[in-house]
C-alpha cells in the first residue's frame, strides 16, 4: 500500500521545499509514499526547486509549459496516479502553498478506510482556519452553506482543496468519466471533484483540519470574485442536469406505464 500526493504547483518557489519536508517527515515512518508536482506553467523558480528536490525525495515532476489553472493540474496528476496506482492506494491532493499541514495526511488515510473519499474540513468540530481574511472565511462559509443545501451533501467543507481517495475510486471515476473527470478549469474544479464521485456511489467522509494561510509565502492566486462565479456556475451546471434527469425518468416512467396498460373499450 502506498500513498501518492498530488500537489498543483503555480509560482511556490518560497513554499514547495518546506511542504515537502514536512510531508517526508509525517509519512516516511509510517508509509512508502510518492510525491506527484504539476509544475503549473510557473515562472518562478519552482520549476528548479523541484528538481532539486527531486534528488532528495520520491518525487515526480510533471509540467504545463503555460498556467493551465488547477483543474488541469489536477487532472494530469490524476491520470498518471491512475495509470500507476494499485486499487489498495491512496491518492491525497494537497495546496502547495504549505497551508495544508501534512501531518493530517495520516488522520485522512485512517478515515478513508471507512470511506472512499475523505475531505479534510475547516468546518467541522477540531477544524479551524488561521489568518484568513474576514471577508474570505463569511463567502467560504456561505458558497459551503449553498452547496449543502442544494445537493444534500454529507459535506461541510466540499471547497477544501484538501482530500485523500482511494485509488480504486480514482480509476472508476476515469473509467465513468474518461477525459471528463475534470472539466473546469479553477478552483471550482475541488467541488466537480466530489460531486462526480459522489455521483457514482462513493462515500465521504470529513477529519478536522487546521488551515493556516500566515505560514504562506508569495500572494494568493485566487481571484475571489471571479472564483465564487465559477462555483455558481458549476452549482448551476449540476443542479440543472439533475433537473434535467429527472424530468427524463418522468417522462419515461409514465410512457413505459402507458405502454403496459392495457386498452379499454369506450
Amino acid at each position: 500500500m502506498r500513498c501518492f500526493i498530488i500537489l498543483p504547483c503555480f509560482n511556490e518557489e518560497e513554499n514547495i521545499k518546506p511542504l515537502i519536508h514536512s510531508i517526508d517527515e509525517a509519512l516516511r515512518p509510517h508509509i512508502s509514499y510518492k510525491i506527484i508536482a504539476v509544475n503549473d506553467g510557473s515562472y518562478d523558480g519552482t520549476g528548479e526547486v523541484l528538481k532539486d528536490l527531486s534528488a532528495e525525495y520520491p518525487l515526480e515532476i510533471l509540467g504545463h509549459e503555460t498556467n493551465m489553472g488547477l483543474g488541469v493540474a489536477l487532472k494530469t496528476g490524476l491520470l498518471t496516479v491512475a495509470n500507476e496506482a494499485f486499487d489498495e492506494d491512496f491518492v491525497v491532493i494537497m495546496d502547495s502553498d504549505n497551508t495544508h499541514d501534512p501531518k493530517h495526511v495520516l488522520e485522512m488515510l485512517d478515515a478513508a478506510k471507512r470511506a472512499d473519499v475523505v475531505v479534510g474540513s475547516r468546518y467541522v468540530k477540531g477544524g479551524a482556519q488561521l489568518n484568513v481574511p474576514l471577508h474570505r472565511v463569511i463567502l467560504s462559509k456561505a458558497v459551503n452553506f449553498l452547496i449543502k443545501k442544494l445537493f444534500c451533501l454529507p459535506v461541510n467543507d466540499a471547497t477544501s482543496g484538501f482530500r485523500c481517495f482511494r485509488a480504486c475510486l480514482i480509476k472508476r471515476l476515469f473509467k465513468t468519466f474518461k477525459n471528463g473527470i475534470i472539466e473546469t478549469k479553477g478552483f471550482e474544479s475541488s467541488l466537480e471533484l466530489i460531486l462526480k464521485s459522489i455521483n457514482i456511489g462513493g462515500v465521504v467522509a470529513e477529519v478536522p483540519i487546521r488551515l493556516d494561510y500566515g505560514v504562506k509565502g508569495g500572494v494568493s492566486k485566487m481571484r475571489l470574485l471571479t472564483t465564487i462565479a465559477k462555483y455558481l456556475s458549476l452549482i448551476f451546471k449540476f443542479k440543472f442536469s439533475e433537473f434535467r434527469s429527472l424530468c427524463l425518468s418522468k417522462i419515461f416512467e409514465f410512457y413505459s406505464k402507458s405502454e403496459s396498460e392495457p386498452l379499454k373499450n369506450f
